[in-house]
C-alpha cells in the first residue's frame, strides 16, 4: 500500500527505484528485487496484466510511473510524505559556504534557472564561474547532477560521461536518446562545468536533450557561450574593487579585499588587514583586476612574503609582460600574467613538477604523482602550499588535482619543454602497474567492495591510451595498458572504449607476431566476452575464444586455458550441443587438474554435472552436483566473476532440474525457490536471472503451478528489462507464451513464442529450443495444423539425434504420439501407443520418472477418450 500510495501521489512523474524504496522502507536497506516483487503484486491486484500497462508503467533501468488518472481529495486528505529526491551522482550542497560579492547575482541566476531550461555562466578562467554555479544550486531542492567536462579529452565523450553520471548503461548507438528517455518528466538540473574546450559538442548535446524532453534543465559554465537554441547567458564580472586611497571600512566592504584577507588568513593561520598593509593589498587587488583565482594565488604567497613585497613582485611581473598597468589587459591575459608570475617564482624543480603533474585529468594520489615526477620529494606539498595544486584530505590518504586554468597553463609549458612524451610514458607505466596489481581484486570482489578509488583514474587512463595509439606515441605501452585496464573497463561498463582500445591493441600485436603472446591471449579473451559483441554475430565471440585458447595452450597458461574452455563449453551448451559440451567439459577437467586453485576442479565437476543433465543422464548429474556443492562449500573462498556466475547457485539450478526429472516435483520447486533467495542475498544479478530462467519458471510450468509460474515470469521480466538482459527477457516471453496456451490462447501463444524464439536463434541461445518446439507443436495442433506440428517435432528429434541432446527427447516423442492421436487418422490409438511407448522407454533409460508419468498420463487420456477398456486400466 505504501508503494501504491507513493506512485499515485506522484502520478505522471517518473520515480526511480531508489525513491520508491526510500518511501516504502525508510532508513532500511532493501534489495531492488523486493520492489519488483511488490510491483508485480500491485499489478495483479489492479488487474494490470495486459501487454499495455493501464496503471503502472515501467521505464527500464530507471523506475516506474503511475499513468492512470488520479483524483485528489482536497478536504481532510492526510498530508503524505513525498519521496526524497534521488541523486544519480551525489552532488554536495554547501549552503553555508562563503562567497564574496555574488549574493545578488546568485539570486538573479536562481530566478533565471527556474524560468529557463538552459543557463550559461560565461567568464574568463578563474573568475569564479563554478563557485557561483554551486551557490545557485545550493538554493535548489531539485535533483542535481554535476558533470565536470574539464576531465574529457574529446567532446565526443560528453554523452558517455553524462550517461555514466546518471547511471545509465547504454545498449544502443543513440546514447542521447537513452539519456532523454531516462530524464523524461524528471525534475533535474544537469550541470556541465568547463565547456570551453568542447563548446561545440556541448551545444549539440544540450540541444539534443532539450529537444527530446520537457522538464530537465541545464546549467553550464564556459569561457564563451554555447550559442545553443534557447540559451540564457550571464557574463560574470570581476569582483568589485576598492578605490585607491580608500578607508579601511570601505576596503573591507570590497569583495576582492574580503577574499584576499580570508585566503591569506587561511594560509598564515590567521591574518588581519592592518592600516600598514591596506594600500598594498588594495593595489594588489586592483592589479589582479578582481579575478578570484588570481587573488587566491597571490594570497597564497602571504606565508613567506609581506603585502608590500608581494605587491612589488607582482607589479614587476606585470610590467615585464604588459608594458604597464595602463594598457588595460584583457582579463584572461591578466590571469595568464598571474599564472606566469606564480610560475616564475617557483624553483626550477617546482616548475618541472607543475608541468609534469598537468598530465593528470581530475584527481590523483601522492603515489601517482611520485610515479611521473623527476624529483617527487615534497614537490606536491610545496605546490599545494602555493595554491597551484588543490588537496582534498580523505579518510585514509589525500588526493590532489590541478585547477583547469593552472593545468592548461602548465601543459603548455610541458609541451614547450619537450618532455611531454617522457611524462606520458611514465603515466601509462604507472597506470599499468596499478591496474595489474588490482586485477584479482577487481575480478573477484563483490560489487560493493571493490576499490572504487581506481575509478578516479579513468580520465587519465583515456588520455594515456589516446596518446599511446596515436602518431608519436608508444603502441606497445598502449597494449600493456589496455590489458591491465580490462577488469576496470568491465567493472565500470565502459565497453565501447574498451572495445576500441582492444581492437587497436590486437591489430598492433597481430602485425607483430610473437611480440607479446600472453597479452594477445588476454585481448582475445576480452574480445570474446558477450558484452563486447553484438548478439547478431555470436560466432565472433567463439572465434575470439578459440584464438585465446590456441595461444594459452602454446604458453601452457592454465588459467586462461580454463577461461577459454569454459566460454566454449558455455557456447556449446547454449547452442544445445551437449555432445560438444561434454568434450569441452572433459577438457576443462583435465586442465583443471593441473591448476593450483582448488576452485577450478570443483567448477570442473559442476560443468560436467550440468552437461550430463542435458545429455539425459540425470542420476549421474545429481550425484556429481551434490558432491560438488559439498566440496565448494568447504573452500575458503569463491570466485563469482571469473566464471561469470555464482558457482553454487548455478550447480543448484541444474540439481533442481535433475530432482524434477527423477520424480520429486515438490522438492525441485523448493530447491529453485531457495536458489532465488540465495541470489537475492548475494546481490548477484546475473545469477538471479539465471535461476529464474533455467529452473524456477520452467519447473513451475512443468508442475502445472501456473500461479507460481506467473510470479516467477513477472519477476524475470522486470529484472531483465531493468538490466537490459535481452536473452533472458526472451526466455520469459517464451514461458509466458506457454501460459497463454494453457489458457486456451493458441494464436497468442504462437505469435509470442515465434517472435521470442527468433531473438534467441539470432543470439545463438538454443538451450530450450526443443522444449519450446514441443509447445509450438501443441499450439499448432490446437489450430488443426497437424502437418506443420509434425514437421516441427521431426526437426527437434533430428536435432536431438545429431547433437546428443536427450533431456527433452521423451517429451518430444510423447508429443509425436499426441499429434498422431489428435489428427484422428486410421489406427490413431495404435500409432499413438507406439510413440508413447518409445517415449516411456527413452524416459526409463534416463531415469526420468517425470517424463514417463507425463507420457503415461497422455496415453491414459487417449484410452479413456476412446472408451472404457482394459488398456486404460493397464495404463
Amino acid at each position: 500500500m505504501d508503494i501504491l500510495a507513493c506512485l499515485a501521489l506522484n502520478a505522471g512523474k517518473l520515480l526511480t527505484n531508489a525513491e520508491i524504496i526510500r518511501y516504502a522502507w525508510p532508513d532500511t536497506f532493501v534489495d531492488e528485487t523486493n520492489l519488483r516483487v511488490h510491483i508485480s503484486a500491485i499489478r495483479r491486484a489492479l488487474g494490470d496484466t495486459k501487454r499495455e500497462s493501464v496503471y503502472i508503467s515501467n521505464v527500464p533501468g530507471r523506475g516506474y510511473i503511475f499513468i492512470a488518472d488520479v483524483t485528489t481529495k482536497k478536504n481532510g486528505a492526510p498530508e503524505m510524505r513525498r519521496p526524497a529526491a534521488a541523486h544519480a551522482a551525489p552532488f554536495e550542497r554547501h549552503p553555508g559556504a562563503k562567497i564574496f560579492g555574488r549574493s545578488e547575482i546568485v539570486g538573479t541566476l536562481y530566478d533565471q534557472l527556474n524560468q529557463s531550461r538552459l543557463l550559461t555562466i560565461v567568464g574568463p578562467g578563474g573568475i569564479g564561474k563554478s563557485t557561483v554555479a554551486r551557490a545557485v544550486l545550493a538554493q535548489l531542492d531539485t535533483e542535481v547532477v554535476w558533470v565536470d567536462l574539464a576531465e574529457l579529452s574529446s567532446g565526443e565523450l560528453i554523452s558517455t560521461e553524462v550517461a555514466s553520471k546518471l547511471d545509465i548503461l547504454s545498449r544502443t548507438d543513440d546514447i542521447d536518446g537513452e539519456i532523454a528517455a531516462a530524464l523524461m518528466s524528471r525534475e533535474i538540473v544537469i550541470v556541465l562545468d568547463s565547456c570551453e574546450h568542447v563548446v561545440e559538442e556541448a551545444a549539440i548535446f544540450v540541444e539534443s536533450i532539450l529537444s527530446r524532453t520537457s522538464s530537465p534543465r541545464f546549467l553550464t559554465t564556459s569561457r564563451e557561450p554555447l550559442r545553443a537554441e534557447g540559451e540564457w547567458v550571464h557574463r560574470l564580472t570581476p569582483l568589485d574593487l576598492p578605490h585607491a586611497g580608500t578607508t579601511m571600512a570601505d576596503a573591507m566592504n570590497s569583495p576582492a579585499v574580503q577574499l584576499f584577507v580570508e585566503r591569506a588568513a587561511a594560509c598564515r593561520g590567521g591574518y588581519i588587514l592592518s592600516e600598514t598593509d591596506l594600500p598594498d593589498v588594495v593595489e594588489l587587488c586592483r592589479q589582479l583586476d578582481g579575478i578570484a583565482l588570481a587573488i587566491e594565488l597571490a594570497a597564497a604567497r602571504m606565508d613567506t612574503m609581506s603585502a608590500k613585497a608581494l605587491s612589488l613582485s607582482l607589479k614587476d611581473s606585470f610590467r615585464a609582460l604588459s608594458r604597464g598597468r595602463r594598457t588595460a589587459l584583457l582579463r584572461h591575459q591578466t590571469l595568464r600574467t598571474t599564472l606566469d608570475w606564480s610560475y616564475y617564482v617557483l624553483t626550477p624543480e617546482e616548475q618541472a613538477a607543475l608541468q609534469q603533474l598537468s598530465i593528470f585529468r581530475g584527481w590523483f594520489t601522492a603515489d601517482a604523482a611520485s610515479a611521473v615526477l623527476d624529483e617527487p620529494e615534497e614537490a606536491v606539498e610545496n605546490l599545494v602550499a602555493k595554491s597551484l595544486v588543490v588537496a582534498e584530505p580523505l579518510s585514509e590518504n589525500t588526493r590532489y588535482r590541478l585547477l583547469d586554468t593552472t593545468r592548461f597553463y602548465a601543459t603548455e609549458k610541458l609541451l614547450e619543454s619537450g618532455q611531454y612524451r617522457t611524462v606520458m610514458a611514465r603515466l601509462a607505466e604507472y597506470l599499468s602497474e596499478l591496474l595489474e596489481a588490482s586485477e584479482q581484486e577487481l575480478y573477484t570482489a563483490f560489487t560493493n567492495n571493490w576499490p572504487e578509488e581506481l575509478s578516479q583514474h579513468v580520465a587519465s587512463l583515456r588520455l594515456a591510451l589516446e596518446w599511446a595509439f596515436e602518431a608519436g606515441g608508444d603502441e606497445m605501452l598502449g597494449v600493456k595498458l589496455t590489458v591491465a585496464a580490462l577488469p576496470l573497463f568491465f567493472r565500470l561498463s565502459l565497453l565501447d572504449e574498451c572495445f576500441a582500445s582492444v581492437t587497436k591493441a590486437i591489430a598492433y600485436l597481430d602485425a607483430n607476431p610473437d611480440l607479446d603472446e600472453r597479452r594477445r591471449m588476454k585481448l582475445y579473451t576480452a574480445l570474446g566476452w558477450p558484452q563486447m559483441r553484438s548478439t547478431d554475430a555470436p560466432e565472433e565471440g567463439v572465434n575470439a575464444w578459440a584464438a585465446a585458447l590456441r595461444i594459452a595452450e602454446r604458453l601452457d597458461d592454465v588459467d586462461y586455458q580454463l577461461r577459454a574452455i569454459w566460454a566454449m563449453w558455455v557456447d556449446a551448451i547454449n547452442r544445445a550441443a551437449p555432445s560438444a559440451g561434454l568434450e569441452m567439459a572433459h577438457k576443462f577437467g583435465s586442465v583443471a587438474a593441473r591448476s593450483t586453485d582448488p576452485v577450478d576442479e570443483v567448477v570442473a565437476r559442476r560443468i560436467l554435472g550440468a552437461t550430463l543433465h542435458w545429455l539425459g543422464r540425470h542420476e549421474e548429474s545429481r550425484i556429481l552436483l551434490e558432491q560438488m556443492i559439498l566440496q565448494y562449500d568447504a573452500l575458503p573462498s569463491a570466485h563469482t566473476t571469473r566464471f561469470q556466475f555464482d558457482q553454487r547457485i548455478t550447480a543448484r539450478i541444474i540439481l533442481a532440474r535433475d530432482i524434477w526429472m527423477l520424480g520429486d516435483g515438490a522438492r525441485a520447486l523448493t530447491e529453485a525457490q531457495s536458489c532465488i533467495e540465495h541470489a537475492i542475498l548475494l546481490g548477484h544479478e546475473l545469477s538471479l536471472a539465471n535461476v529464474l530462467a533455467e529452473a524456477a519458471c520452467p519447473l513451475a510450468l512443468l508442475e502445472g503451478r501456473l500461479d507460481l509460474a506467473r510470479d516467477y515470469i513477472a519477476l524475470l521480466k522486470e529484472h531483465t528489462k531493468s538490466l537490459s538482459l535481452d536473452v533472458w527477457n526472451s526466455y520469459a516471453k517464451c514461458f509466458e507464451a506457454e501460459i497463454k496456451l494453457r489458457e486456451g490462447q493458441a494464436d497468442h501463444c504462437l505469435a509470442e513464442l515465434r517472435l521470442s524464439m527468433s531473438v534467441l536463434d539470432k543470439a545463438g541461445f538454443n538451450l530450450f529450443r526443443t522444449y519450446f518446439q514441443s509447445i509450438e507443436a501443441e499450439a499448432l495442433s490446437r489450430k488443426g495444423r497437424f502437418a506443420e506440428a509434425a514437421c516441427i517435432i521431426e526437426t527437434a528429434l533430428a536435432h536431438c539425434d545429431s547433437s546428443g541432446e536427450r533431456w527433452c527427447k521423451p517429451e518430444l516423442l510423447r508429443m509425436k504420439g499426441q499429434l498422431a492421436y489428435e489428427e484422428n487418422g486410421p489406427d490413431r490409438l495404435t500409432i499413438a501407443e507406439r510413440w508413447i511407448t518409445m517415449a516411456c522407454e527413452e524416459a526409463r533409460s534416463q531415469g526420468a520418472v517425470a517424463w514417463e508419468v507425463r507420457a503415461l498420463a497422455s496415453l491414459s487420456r487417449m484410452h479413456e477418450d476412446s472408451g472404457p477398456n482394459a488398456g486404460a486400466m493397464a495404463v
